[in-house]
């Protein structure tokens, strides 16, 4: 079966009848019966029945439609690809981050990128760790910005720079754990929920870790997908969790207390991209500013 039968078949399975499979690959019903018929001639087997102006798939088109349906789906991505590719070459970057580096670090960068190369186009999206492999083997995005090396094996991480983890805990709760334990306050939050960021996030196993030393044996009562959702919970006074440095820089100390976790490794900033496919020009230029202005956030009192 070549590729133009892989097609009309495909077609017919999803419509049903011979005229809508012509309208969804946009050829002519008697050239989808053609494909039909010959294609059953060379296999040696009838694929479909014909009745009542539908077509019913045969067991054995069942079994082929469940098998091809895989290469159908990677042809779609082989267009997907090619088309990315040629549109990477139009004076663009498409990049993609995580929650936390979209809204507190990617503001200054887009700025700063603008107002030094404004006829270039820039696409943003904001992915999770786990979804930045589809986008960034379709070439969907030349890079991808996240915290930790990425573990596929088919991406490239890149440090770019590290900095401290925070507990995050609104001030009010902050200034009774110094007036409580002052040699140590931090034990203080061993009677305060935990707001605890769900399923894969690199970060839990941090936030875990603190939890086991206040002595936090339950499950997190509360679990969010982004820092800014924890944070907001943080400030309603129903517990604490930790964030990152970037994060942090930006917490308003007349409500929220950042405070710096320097028994736990940094964590670090790290770029992706396809190792297949390593970012353009256009992507580079980009890159090449972000070492300044990480240096600039980071700075105290910035």
């Amino acid at each position: 079966m070549n590729l133009r039968q892989l097609e009309v078949f495909q077609a017919i399975m999803q419509t049903g009848n011979m005229s809508a499979a012509a309208r969804l690959i946009c050829i002519t019903p008697s050239a989808v019966s053609k494909t039909v018929a010959h294609t059953e001639l060379q296999l040696g087997y009838k694929l479909f029945t014909r009745a009542k102006g539908t077509l019913a798939p045969t067991p054995e088109a069942r079994v082929l439609f469940e098998e091809s349906t895989l290469i159908h789906r990677k042809l779609d991505e082989f267009k997907r690809i090619a088309l990315n590719l040629r549109q990477a070459g139009d004076g663009q970057v498409r990049l993609a981050a995580i929650p936390s580096i979209s809204h507190e670090f990617l503001p200054l960068v887009l700025e700063k990128h603008l107002a030094r190369h404004p006829r270039v186009r820039l696409e943003v999206r904001t992915l999770h760790q786990d979804q930045m492999v589809q986008a960034l083997l379709t070439r969907s995005v030349d890079f991808a910005l996240g915290f930790y090396p990425h573990p596929h094996p088919l991406l490239t991480s890149t440090m770019l720079v590290s900095g401290p983890l925070y507990l995050a805990v609104t001030r009010e709760i902050w200034q009774r754990a110094v007036r409580a334990r002052r040699q140590n306050p931090m034990t203080f939050l061993s009677g305060m929920p935990l707001v605890r960021l769900v399923g894969e996030d690199p970060m839990c196993q941090s936030i875990d870790e603190l939890a086991r030393q206040l002595g936090l044996t339950a499950p997190a009562n509360l679990q969010v997908h982004t820092s800014r959702l924890a944070l907001e919970l943080v400030k309603r006074g129903l517990g604490w969790t930790v964030v990152d440095f970037l994060t942090a820089r930006n917490l308003d100390p007349a409500s929220l207390t950042a405070v710096p976790l320097h028994d736990f490794a940094p964590i670090s900033l790290q770029m992706y991209f396809a190792a297949s496919t390593p970012p353009g020009q256009d992507a580079l230029r980009m890159l090449g500013m972000l070492p300044d202005l990480l240096r600039t956030v980071m700075t105290p009192g910035h």
